[in-house]
């Protein structure tokens, strides 16, 4: 096992949900040995009840766990907060993928996978995160001025990864923070999907670009019928925000 620790991640807990007792074990092991505190659970039941009763930095789950699959877990945990989450799947069509960015997904690997891609993902995922500390207590917001579409009141935070509109708090996965982002800090300008899967998935992983078309419903939902409108959609090349 050629991995080694890295004391950027030290006391950063990671649940593993896997049913399998021999890929659970060897994940537990690589994320052991690369520095991260790892809880190992094998129902998706039991998953939950662990996401409920700690803090976690991260979760892997198996979308095929039994009792609660991963993605009715994702979805839960979504309810609460918006700690990332790496869903681990046997099912490689697009439509299955795209089901998880549906659910606040923040990234899927399709099995069979190398453990050290895995990891790989894992620190990928962890440094775009906004960290537990942050997310437990949230610190004044910050508009930058100039910055946003002005028929739109929305106040970003652009350390904590956090945003309002019209005075409430959004819930928004890194994801999605980092498409209203670069949506409001240009807007008029429109960016291409590809545009947009460059700036999440800057590590080049394969994913598919109707991903970015998920997150831009599930911002719109989110945002509300008003808000909806600050994000446009241009025909055949991508999205840009509201002047």
């Amino acid at each position: 096992m050629s991995v080694i620790a890295d004391e950027t991640y030290k006391g950063k807990r990671i649940l593993v949900a896997e049913d399998d007792d021999n890929i659970r074990n060897l994940l537990t092991s690589y994320l052991s040995v690369s520095g991260f505190e790892t809880v190992s659970v094998a129902s998706g039941l039991t998953a939950l009840k662990r996401l409920e009763a700690a803090s976690f930095d991260l979760a892997i789950l198996d979308i095929m766990l039994p009792e609660m699959n991963g993605l009715d877990i994702c979805q839960r945990v979504r309810e609460h907060h918006q700690m990332p989450v790496l869903l681990l799947t046997a099912l490689g069509e697009e439509h299955d993928r795209i089901r998880g960015f549906e659910v606040g997904a923040d990234d899927y690997l399709v099995k069979p996978f190398s453990p050290r891609e895995l990891v790989a993902r894992v620190k990928a995922i962890l440094r775009r995160a906004v960290p537990v500390e942050a997310e437990k207590k949230l610190p004044r917001m910050q508009a930058e001025p100039g910055r946003t579409a002005a028929a739109y009141p929305i106040e970003m935070d652009w350390a904590c990864k956090s945003a309002r509109f019209e005075g409430s708090e959004l819930e928004l996965t890194q994801y999605e923070f980092k498409i209203l982002a670069a949506l409001v800090r240009r807007p008029g300008v429109v960016f291409s999907r590809d545009e947009l899967l460059d700036l999440l998935y800057p590590s080049g992983a394969s994913v598919v670009p109707k991903a970015v078309d998920v997150h831009i419903h599930n911002l719109r939902t989110k945002l509300g019928p008003r808000g909806a409108k600050l994000l446009q959609t241009v025909r055949s090349f991508g999205y840009k925000a509201a002047r």
